[in-house]
């Protein structure tokens, strides 16, 4: 059993020697530390965020070790997480005269400048810090460092090249492998990252970071059959990494193999703790195999980890649309538009449920209120003209339609719409007059008016007209 990172025996140890240090200061005696009870008790305190308390141990470590450049760093490292940065920056002084290669001293420093906004002297630091440093941890930090100040500038090209240089120290650093491939994400460098990272495992063949960032690269590629392979040799350095398994089932859903990408995410609940995300992975694979049960009670496991996770409730409310249930989709969109207001993706879905079990006044609010969202979407147009046309307001219906038309000019969408609802108001001079507009501005798009209403299919008329216009 572990607590706070450290085991139960040992955390037990450092408990008591913080007991000893507080008694201490409540009597106002002195007490004598080892050098290491003393960096346990500061740690133990800087964990729990109790930073004035770590402060006072730091003065009392010096008062005992004057010589200990460490117990002045340390002071230094508080004093800038209180951004006490005059004082940390005088600690440092202190340090550093009593040994200037300790590269802490100058990251800490560089932390200091970077958190004031002066990026030449945070970096003049690190670069002093490179021409002392000798092992390859240090190094790997001072790049480290160094791709946090390029980062902070906006100059992704530098910090790319800061985070290849510390993988040259270090090819295992999970820091620099993470960041390596949110770098190449935010720039959209999948084939960069490719190559990067198969040269990276031609030296490092058992990385699993490596192999999971060239994974995502050759995703990003569209190139699935070789992610997949990458994410399998994941799967096999590191079997309890649930990263691989759940990257997979993204594969596999993305090539419609549901089954198998189920699979991938029952693999990767098995090894991780319940997860709301992964539930919802697995349900939408459900759904998508029109296993509707399974997949509705593998939603309700997602909802008991979290009762307030909206994207469950709505796609319960999907799932139960599937099955034309509607009450209880409308029941579960409610509970979904109820969690997150701002949604409009769940507003629209609601309105479409409203429609389908006639609750007539509703329709018209959801779409009105959608519409206000957004007037500048032409679908939120359509929706409410739809709304209005679905209640008989045909008046409403009609003006909403012709200010669309005003709005976005030369949509053929827009005629095809109107053509249907003027058949469907008993105007069929108007309905030919619009469907004729529309195929004049875009042919292609006249099989919509057969969606809207399948039985005009078999209207000759309008077949006819269809039949003048084509090429």
């Amino acid at each position: 059993m572990e607590e706070n990172g450290y085991s139960e025996s040992s955390f037990g140890e450092i408990v008591d020697l913080v007991k000893q240090f507080e008694d201490a200061v409540k009597s106002k005696r002195s007490v004598y530390f080892e050098e290491e009870d003393y960096e346990q008790i500061i740690e133990f305190y800087q964990e729990g965020g109790e930073y004035n308390k770590a402060l006072r141990v730091t003065e009392s470590a010096i008062s005992q070790y004057s010589f200990s450049s460490f117990f002045y760093t340390k002071k230094a490292e508080i004093l800038a997480n209180q951004r006490h940065f005059d004082d940390a920056l005088s600690a440092l002084q202190e340090s550093e005269h009593l040994d200037p290669t300790d590269v802490n001293i100058f990251l800490i420093r560089s932390d200091i400048h970077l958190l004031q906004g002066s990026h030449s002297e945070a970096l003049n630091e690190v670069e002093h810090a490179l021409s002392i440093a000798e092992n390859t941890d240090d190094l790997c930090e001072l790049y480290l460092e160094m791709a946090d100040i390029y980062e902070d500038q906006e100059k992704y090209p530098e910090v790319v090249e800061s985070l290849k240089k510390a993988l040259e120290q270090d090819p295992q650093s999970e820091e620099a492998l993470n960041r390596f491939w949110f770098c190449m994400e935010l720039t959209e460098s999948y084939e960069e990252s490719v190559k990067f990272h198969e040269a990276l495992i031609e030296k490092s063949p058992y990385s699993h970071l490596a192999w999971y960032n060239l994974g995502h690269a050759l995703t990003s590629l569209g190139q699935f059959e070789k992610a997949l392979d990458a994410f399998g040799y994941v799967a096999a350095i590191d079997e309890d990494f649930d990263g691989s398994y759940i990257c997979s089932g993204d594969v596999l859903y993305m090539m419609e193999r549901y089954p198998e990408a189920l699979t991938s995410y029952q693999e990767a609940i098995k090894i991780s703790k319940p997860n709301k995300e992964l539930y919802l992975k697995t349900a939408e694979c459900y759904g998508k195999m029109k296993e509707f049960s399974k997949a509705r009670a593998t939603l309700r496991k997602a909802i008991s980890l979290d009762p307030y996770f909206d994207e469950a409730f709505f796609q319960l409310g999907e799932n139960y649309r599937m099955e034309e249930k509607w009450l209880k989709s409308v029941h579960n969109y409610e509970r979904a538009v109820k969690l997150n207001k701002e949604n409009m993706e769940y507003l629209s879905a609601l309105g479409e449920a409203y429609m389908s079990v006639g609750d007539n006044e509703k329709v018209v609010e959801v779409f009105e209120k959608l519409f206000q969202s957004d007037t500048s979407n032409r679908q939120n147009w359509i929706n409410l003209a739809t709304a209005y046309f679905y209640v008989e307001d045909f008046r409403k219906a009609f003006h909403t339609m012709n200010e669309a038309e005003l709005k976005f000019e030369n949509s053929a969408d827009l005629f095809y719409i109107k053509a249907v609802f003027y058949l469907k108001a008993g105007n069929r001079h108007e309905a030919l007059l619009n469907l004729e507009r529309g195929l004049l501005t875009n042919f292609d798009e006249h099989t919509m008016i057969f969606d809207m209403d399948d039985a005009l299919l078999s209207d000759e008329g309008i077949l006819q007209v269809i039949e003048q216009y084509r090429d």
